[in-house]
């Protein structure tokens, strides 16, 4: 039935002038009475509200919005006042500090953008709060309750009514909740405090700031503990029924030496022909949390398990992922095998994906499997057993790569670190991480099973889960190339570039100075990898094809991918299961983009925060360092191990000007680039602002 408002609608889309006044409505409509008047008055007032109407109070006419002129988006706070939005199309907007009403960090609002200016809006209307708890530093001096956010993006301090601070100190972080929020950024936000973390310094308070912030809990809710309970410890014979037993083969992990979460398993046997026959064992997630249940729920919404120094926010409660899901030594587990026969030239000639029961023989570390690769015998006798696959499985390792290198693979230098504390929770030591081969030859596996369980659901046109990877930005691909032609590496490419291109410029930089300079800006020139229901293929690993499937005990979408292949392996996939799985591919992979990103935001969080922590005992120390970072505002050094300062451009003794293009900044006889070596020396570290400062230490 047509309303009111959708005449209107209707008659005014008909008005041949772009504008009309009320009066004119009024007339068309022929409302004569007052009441009628202000009816439709309030009808227009509810359409511009709603963002389909405009209203020029200068000359008080009316028009329909235009195309484009209205949208949603993130308001991304800065500390200065102004903000952007973060739209889903990746063409982001400014908005002046005059502009943003009462929007702060993280809030979803609806923006109108401004005339005659490209990029430019303002903010309409909040739809809702993105950040209703504010983690920060308490501050009651001079007779006034503020809570100071670590998060400078929020741009004011959150005043605190009286008796509502839970008698925190001066001086201690804790958790706000907001009650009020101004009309207007001029104003303080108002709330109470709802935690108290305690004195930065104490142990674990600096990360249990981090992760309030971020809103990562290791607790779950009480429907999930009690679904927990209830899991079983073991598995029972009835629910090996239509899986393949494959509890004598030789199969056993290799992780960290800390890890608690096992979901791969390996194993490995030669062929007469000299092929290789390589299963990947994948804990079966799906057989004990399904669709809908209180816990798949919770691991929806946290998409991903968050890793910070010593300490986890997993996915899956620990009855799961510590428990009966983990493939530890000696006992039996449910998992999803994906067996591929591989020939000499690291080709996959078949593969077959099917439930199946395992019992590792092993719980190898990275540490012995690289011990029995370089010849440790203590280590090789103690592994005797499966010493020769261990060996086979490197021979095997060694040829995927080498394929995968072949067709394009950009491989990047690794910079996680991994902290050492003392007995007290400091901070000591910051120590790149191990990549040896070891961890290689996992990561071999598990890609080349991530290709070939994306292919099966690729060639079936089952709704999926794809990770893809886009091509590089066009304008930063520019400047890249630009950069590569300064320093006199040469580039071969057509208008559509190619992964080969760069991995040739990355090798042929490694035989340079500028290496890391090459590395640093062709990582800044890639896209972000993501969930997608659409394949477009990864361009990072040169692969058509690609999904994740190996790790569904801390990553939503492989729980996903699980579900489909199960559901297509057991001939049950309906008309009905497809349109299901098409809403679950597309939910879940929007989902997993979106956590995921909050999760790599609050692990880099947490390292900053530690890094800050070890290098305020680094104050007047002098280290080599690399230049890691140029802007008009000064340089970014890197220490070896990682730990990254600031030296302003005041600092650097005299008038420098910027070049965008060739990432440096230059003066009269000096010149600072990315990636040129310089001594610093630690000057300063603000624990509040997570921000260390550098002096430039001049021979």
């Amino acid at each position: 039935m047509e309303t009111l408002k959708d005449k209107i609608l209707e008659i005014i889309k008909n008005i041949d002038a772009e504008y009309f006044t009320a009066k004119q409505l009024y007339g068309i409509l022929h409302t004569h009475s007052t009441a009628e008047r202000k009816t439709v008055a309030d009808i227009l007032h509810q359409l511009e509200e709603d963002c389909e109407m405009v209203f020029d109070a200068r000359n008080r006419r009316y028009r329909l919005v235009k195309v484009g002129e209205y949208g949603r988006a993130e308001f991304q706070g800065n500390p200065r006042g102004f903000g952007f939005l973060i739209r889903e199309d990746g063409e982001d907007l400014f908005v002046p500090a005059s502009k943003t009403h009462g929007a702060f960090h993280k809030d979803v609002v609806l923006y109108r953008r401004v005339s005659g200016a490209s990029d430019e809006a303002e903010v309409v209307k909040i739809i809702s709060r993105g950040m209703t708890q504010i983690v920060g530093t308490y501050d009651k001096s001079n007779n006034a309750r503020f809570v100071i956010p670590d998060d400078k993006k929020f741009v004011k301090d959150v005043y605190i009514l009286p008796k509502r601070d839970m008698g925190a100190k001066n001086g201690q972080k804790v958790v706000a909740q907001i009650t009020f929020f101004p009309q207007d950024n001029r104003q303080n936000p108002e709330g109470e405090i709802v935690e108290v973390l305690g004195f930065p310094g104490e142990k674990n308070v600096d990360m249990a700031a981090v992760a309030r912030t971020y809103r990562l809990t290791q607790d779950f809710p009480p429907d999930c503990k009690s679904q927990a309970e209830k899991m079983p410890h073991t598995v029972a014979e009835s629910e090996l029924i239509g899986r393949r037993d494959l509890r004598a083969c030789k199969i056993f992990t290799i992780d960290g030496e800390d890890a608690k979460d096992l979901d791969d398993a390996v194993s490995i046997e030669r062929n007469f022909d000299g092929t290789f026959k390589l299963g990947v064992h994948i804990a079966d997630v799906s057989h004990y949390v399904n669709v809908g249940s209180a816990i798949d729920k919770e691991a929806f919404n946290r998409g991903t398990s968050v890793y910070f120094p010593e300490m986890v926010f997993p996915m899956l409660p620990r009855e799961l992922s510590n428990g009966i899901c983990s493939l530890y030594e000696g006992v039996d587990r449910l998992t999803l095998t994906c067996e591929m026969t591989v020939n000499a030239q690291g080709k996959v000639l078949d593969y077959d994906v099917f439930p199946s029961v395992i019992h590792s023989c092993h719980r190898l570390t990275y540490t012995a499997v690289q011990a029995i690769f370089d010849g440790d015998a203590e280590t090789q006798a103690r592994y005797a057993d499966i010493a020769v696959d261990l060996l086979a499985m490197k021979e095997l390792a060694e040829i995927l790569q080498n394929k995968r290198n072949k067709r394009g693979n950009i491989e990047f230098a690794s910079k996680e670190v991994t902290f050492v504390h003392d007995d007290r929770g400091n901070v000591i030591d910051v120590v790149l991480a191990d990549n040896s081969f070891s961890h290689q030859l996992i990561e071999e596996f598990m890609i080349v099973a991530n290709e070939c369980v994306a292919e099966y659901a690729e060639n079936c046109s089952y709704p999926f889960v794809y990770r893809v990877h886009a091509k590089p930005d066009e304008e930063k691909l520019a400047l890249l190339l630009k950069l590569l032609e300064g320093i006199g590496i040469k580039v071969k490419h057509s208008q559509e570039i190619h992964n080969s291109v760069l991995q040739d410029a990355l090798l042929q930089a490694e035989k340079t100075p500028y290496f890391n300079l090459v590395n640093d800006v062709m990582l800044r020139t890639m896209q972000k990898a993501k969930y997608s229901d659409v394949n477009i293929g990864h361009f990072g690993l040169a692969s058509r094809c690609y999904c994740h499937f190996t790790s569904p005990i801390r990553r939503y979408p492989d729980l996903i991918v699980h579900r489909i292949l199960k559901t297509a392996i057991n001939g049950k996939m309906t008309e009905k299961a497809l349109r299901a799985y098409e809403d679950m591919a597309y939910d879940g992979a929007k989902q997993s983009s979106i956590r995921e990103k909050i999760a790599d935001e609050a692990e880099r969080k947490a390292d900053d925060v530690k890094k800050c922590a070890y290098a305020a005992n680094l104050i007047g120390q002098s280290f080599d360092a690399l230049i890691s970072g140029v802007t008009e505002r000064g340089i970014y050094a890197e220490l070896p191990n990682t730990v990254e300062g600031f030296i302003s451009i005041e600092k650097l003794g005299q008038h420098l000007s910027y070049n965008r293009e060739q990432f440096c900044l230059y003066g009269e006889g000096v010149k600072y680039s990315l990636g040129d070596a310089v001594t610093v020396t630690v000057a300063s570290v603000n624990k509040q602002a997570c921000k260390i400062d550098f002096d430039l230490k001049r021979e």
